[in-house]
């Protein structure tokens, strides 16, 4: 068994027999993920705060931590490999959902995946149910509302991908949302490539009503990715069009939990969609879900998929 680390905050041993199991299959898995530490930290340190602050006794906090991390332990052991290295670099990178951060905090350019792992990444998650139905949430509710021509059309669909990723809440759990995210985080690997300073502007109008629209409009231009070309004119049909982009990603959210709610069995990812409180899908939404299968057949999530419904 791994020895404790000196910094480590695990709840007392000895207020649970199964502590030092859990703790070996956690510190395996952050072995993994070593990003999903800081959160499984401050976590722990916030519910210890609030059971202090109600009053509890102090082995009834060490044992209700040991529960918790059990629970949030088997949510991540379900998960694939990948799946959960993507979560723990959300849960991380709270910048990155930053509309206006500290300029001194910053950080440098990330690297961009190279397109070998981007493909090598999609076809890990893809492998899976819940990421296979996220796919086609997007191609069927999100994707057709995402300009591909006009005043918009230097606007790549993988920004306008990477943006809606960026808006959406990290949150260390799969739920139809973050499963759509995921698969977005996937089709935008070449967005950690513009400048820190540019995608924070980028997500700045991406959020923006159209009453924010009011001054130095060409400074905003100048401020956004160069290669969307965008002219102060151009911005009202922006901030229309991400308007359309989210309401997509909350359309695509609500199909995958209804369908998730229509299978007859959840393998994999699927078991941890489901909430209990979606409606089953319409005969319309599964048909159209049924017809794509020449369309996914290269995924095997996709087949899964089928087979549960």
């Amino acid at each position: 068994m791994r020895r404790l680390r000196p910094e480590s905050i695990w709840p007392e041993l000895s207020a649970s027999p199964g502590g030092p199991e859990l703790v070996h299959r956690w510190e395996a898995l952050l072995d993994k993920a070593p990003r999903l530490r800081p959160w499984v930290d401050q976590m722990l340190g916030r519910h210890r705060l609030r059971l202090q602050e109600s009053g509890a006794a102090g082995f009834e906090i060490e044992r209700t931590l040991w529960h918790e991390l059990a629970q949030w332990l088997a949510d991540f052991e379900a998960l694939p490999g990948f799946a959960v290295s993507a979560i723990a670099v959300t849960l991380e990178d709270e910048r990155a959902h930053e509309v206006d951060p500290d300029p001194s905090a910053i950080a440098a350019e990330p690297a961009a995946a190279s397109p070998e792992q981007a493909v090598g990444e999609l076809e890990t998650l893809l492998s899976d149910a819940a990421f296979a139905l996220a796919f086609h949430c997007v191609d069927a509710r999100l994707r057709p509302l995402l300009p591909a021509s006009g005043e918009l059309a230097r606007v790549p669909e993988s920004d306008w991908f990477a943006l809606l990723r960026a808006s959406a809440r990290p949150q260390p759990a799969l739920t139809p949302q973050v499963a759509i995210t995921l698969v977005l985080h996937v089709f935008s690997p070449q967005w950690a490539r513009n400048p820190a300073s540019r995608r924070h502007a980028a997500l700045r109008l991406f959020l923006a009503s159209p009453v924010d629209l009011r001054s130095d409009l060409q400074g905003l231009c100048s401020s956004l990715p160069s290669h969307w070309g965008l002219e102060p004119g151009q911005l009202a049909a922006f901030v229309a069009a991400a308007g359309r982009a989210r309401v997509g990603l909350a359309d695509a959210s609500s199909l995958c939990a209804r369908i998730v709610a229509s299978a007859k069995a959840r393998p994999g990812g699927l078991a941890l969609l489901a909430d209990g409180s979606a409606a089953p899908a319409s005969p319309e939404e599964l048909g159209a879900l049924f017809r794509n299968v020449r369309k996914y057949r290269h995924m095997g999530g996709f087949q899964q998929l089928l087979s549960a419904l």
